[in-house]
């Protein structure tokens, strides 16, 4: 009986053992895998716009002829994007990240040089004056049409670690490639006029989205690199241009719009290190 006692003492204190130096060993080589980020981004964006319809935009030209005729005067805009999110690690070199952001994206469209009875756009002046110039005067006279489409966004991004080295191993570089899910929030046209013009005494109008009507869902690719720099255990900061288009048009009336914008994400990234001590 004493001797059975003792061979479960020295069965216990050798589990015991292996169970301490298996969780030390565990504690030593396991990679955190949950990262948190915040970014902000700077985004250059436009949009490819095209029409086929044969519908009337105004009194003289249906949409087709419209789009054609305002393509040249076309701009691209710059917007702020902030997105938070996780950086889940799927291996050494491969990591999948996926957020939520907002996302100002659109164009700008310029009527330069406005005269009497030229037209700028429907809900710009009020009576004869809707949609058309009927002051007569000799002043220098434009609008800058802004289309926004403002989407809650949720990238899904797969980040694909390069192995070599840099200027310093602080620093990390990856090719980042995946897509985008877009939610709208709102769609809305924002029209300013150059100082000193004003219709109806207003010097900025907000405007129906006429003929650009948008898409409640929609889908973008994208494609970038990321780099970050480990400042810290658990700190680093990054950098995330990205490049992304719009393959199928936004909207779902007579004008079609392709959104592309370029996105220059700067932010930080928190490693929740729980197992590595």
């Amino acid at each position: 009986m004493k001797r059975m006692n003792w061979n479960l003492k020295k069965s216990s204190i050798f589990i015991l053992i292996l169970l301490t130096y298996s969780h030390c060993f565990a504690q030593k080589n396991t990679i955190s895998r949950f990262n948190f980020y915040a970014t902000i981004g700077s985004v250059f964006n436009g949009s490819i716009n095209s029409s086929t319809s044969n519908k009337l935009a105004n009194e003289t030209q249906t949409f087709s002829k419209y789009q054609d005729s305002i393509a040249s005067s076309e701009k691209w805009r710059l917007t702020l994007s902030p997105q938070i999110g996780i950086i889940y690690k799927l291996s050494k070199d491969v990591d999948f990240q996926f957020g939520l952001g907002y996302i100002v994206l659109g164009h700008q469209r310029t009527l330069a040089n406005l005269k009497y009875k030229d037209l700028t756009f429907p809900g710009i002046g009020s009576g004869l004056g809707n949609g058309k110039i009927i002051d007569n005067t000799n002043g220098e006279r434009s609008i800058n049409l802004n289309y926004r489409y403002h989407y809650l966004q949720v990238p899904l991004i797969l980040n694909y670690h390069l192995n070599f080295r840099s200027l310093t191993p602080k620093v990390k570089i990856a090719l980042s490639g995946g897509i985008g899910l877009n939610v709208l929030l709102k769609h809305d046209i924002n029209a300013v006029l150059s100082t000193g013009f004003k219709i109806d005494e207003k010097s900025s109008f907000s405007l129906d989205s006429t003929g650009y009507s948008a898409s409640s869902f929609t889908a973008n690719m994208m494609l970038g690199t990321m780099v970050d720099y480990n400042y810290s255990k658990q700190i680093k900061f990054v950098l995330q241009p990205m490049l992304g288009y719009y393959p199928l048009s936004v909207t779902n009336k007579d004008l079609a719009a392709k959104p592309w914008f370029v996105n220059f994400n700067f932010g930080v990234i928190y490693t929740l290190d729980l197992l590595n001590k």
